[in-house]
């Protein structure tokens, strides 16, 4: 039986979310992508030594990245997150409530949709 070989590339890439003007983040993702699912795919190949994969990391999304590991991004989301509730102002309980409730629908409807019947 003949050999196939496989080549995985895996483009990431991100739009640059960091407004020049202000310095701060408009939207968290390439926070929480970087978390959630840039780690865990390197790290998944542990468990599989003799896959090989390449990943592809645009500059936009490095500039980025290293703007949260060296602790200068500007993140209002993470910012408001990060408060405990009691502390937040009255502007800052505007900010997050919209997003939170938004956060939860998705939330709930990518959690049932996987057992739709």
């Amino acid at each position: 039986m003949p050999v196939l070989r496989v080549i995985i590339l895996w483009h990431q890439h991100q739009p640059f979310y960091k407004d020049l003007v202000s310095g701060e983040y408009r939207l968290p993702w390439v926070r929480l992508h970087a978390l959630k699912d840039y780690f865990g795919m390197v790290k998944l190949l542990d468990e599989f030594p003799n896959v090989h994969q390449t990943f592809n990391l645009v500059p936009s999304l490095i500039t980025q990245i290293q703007d949260y590991v060296s602790g200068t991004a500007q993140d209002p989301f993470l910012q408001v997150a990060a408060k405990p509730a009691k502390d937040l102002t009255p502007e800052e309980r505007r900010f997050r409530r919209p997003r939170s409730v938004a956060s939860l629908r998705s939330l709930l409807h990518r959690s049932t949709i996987r057992f739709c019947r």
